[in-house]
């Protein structure tokens, strides 16, 4: 075999190292962007679970306040009644007021009293999924990190490799680097084998030179059909 063949065979299991390595690269940045993106939905989440317990909170506050005006209503009515002279149809009105707002307290009252109930339920709720929420995400995150340390490591292992390509390259002569380079913008196996008188790249059979100029060790054999750098072992 051609020595400038061998030192392509081997530019190429570079560069088929380097792009699986670059591949696991990439795979690596999609899982952890996958990861930040179930965390953030994770935040969301316990932001609107946040929100809307706050809203239930305002929402018990605005009750309270409202029946304390009504309760400070019904001593108004209620001191005017014992306090003032007033004629029979006012004291009448007063007494269906006093009914009426009576009533609409007792109304308020008992929602307050049900939303207080729901705060004390969410409340514990709220605390269970507070801690399972922040579990979630610190396992979510320890995941994060080790998938940083193993794409730091590939990198690594990239750029070690890239050195040793370069190390290759600079033994084959340009025109033979030009010529695998046209190749691999097509093909990730710019150079194959012939077996059994086929080119392992496009399957299709080559002449009987061809054959004969794969295994002397001068020249370059390529493939009348697809045009790839040929070998024989």
């Amino acid at each position: 075999m051609n020595e400038n063949v061998k030192k392509l065979l081997d530019l190429q299991e570079a560069d088929r190292i380097i792009r699986e390595k670059s591949n696991q690269v990439e795979s690596i940045e999609r899982r952890q962007q996958s990861l930040n993106e179930k965390i953030e939905s994770i935040k969301s989440n316990e932001k609107q679970r946040k929100e809307e317990f706050a809203q239930l909170q305002q929402e018990s506050e605005v009750k309270n306040d409202r029946a304390d005006e009504l309760q400070d209503q019904i001593r108004k009515y209620e001191k005017r009644l014992d306090e003032g002279i007033i004629s029979f149809k006012e004291t009448e009105a007063l007494k269906e007021k006093i009914e009426h707002t009576t009533n609409r307290l007792e109304e308020l009252e008992d929602e307050a009293i049900d939303i207080m109930m729901e705060i004390d339920k969410l409340k514990q709720k709220r605390s269970k999924e507070k801690s399972k929420s922040a579990n979630e995400i610190d396992k979510i995150e320890s995941n994060i990190e080790d998938l940083e340390r193993e794409k730091e490591q590939l990198t690594s292992e990239i750029e070690e490799k890239s050195k040793d390509r370069e190390s290759i390259e600079e033994k084959i002569p340009d025109r033979l680097i030009n010529q695998y380079n046209r190749l691999k913008a097509t093909t990730h196996q710019p150079v194959v084998q012939i077996r059994n008188g086929v080119c392992q790249g496009c399957q299709m059979s080559v002449s009987k030179n061809t054959i004969k100029q794969a295994r002397s060790d001068q020249g370059i054999a390529t493939c009348e059909n697809c045009s790839r750098i040929l070998y024989i072992r």
